[in-house]
């Protein structure tokens, strides 16, 4: 899906699922998801295999399901339209609600793990609302 890896530290589950979330991020906002964009994500860091497979096995099901998945989002808003969202929010919901729909990871550690960057990209309410919407999307 992408060149020539960095050479840097290789990731962690985690820094593999901020990789995911900076190009649901970029990909939410028009930008291709070309070996450019993935460089951009990986930040000088080098994905060995497993990580590679899991962070194009979330961006792919991101992107081939995204009207499900922000139908999923809106349906659960109140008083809000997902336009009205912060990007960072929006894409942190997305990301969870992919990973949700793999089923490969348990559901609290999904949550934890987007409340964790939400908190990082948002602002001080960010971390707050999306674990309220996404308690919501698990039901």
């Amino acid at each position: 899906m992408y060149g020539a890896q960095s050479m840097g530290q290789a990731l962690s589950r985690s820094e593999s699922r901020e990789v995911a979330f900076r190009l649901i991020f970029a990909a939410g906002n028009g930008t291709a998801l070309d070996a450019d964009a993935w460089g951009l994500a990986l930040d000088a860091k080098t994905a060995p295999q497993q990580e590679k497979q899991y962070i194009e096995q979330v961006v792919n099901t991101f992107q081939d399901l995204r009207v499900k998945i922000d139908q999923r989002i809106s349906d659960r808003l109140q008083k809000w339209t997902i336009d009205r969202l912060r990007q960072t929010d929006l894409a942190v919901l997305r990301l969870a609600s992919a990973e949700m729909l793999l089923g490969n990871v348990p559901v609290p550690v999904i949550i934890n793990e987007a409340v964790n960057l939400a908190k990082k990209y948002g602002d001080a309410q960010s971390g707050s609302f999306v674990n309220g919407m996404l308690a919501k999307l698990a039901e």
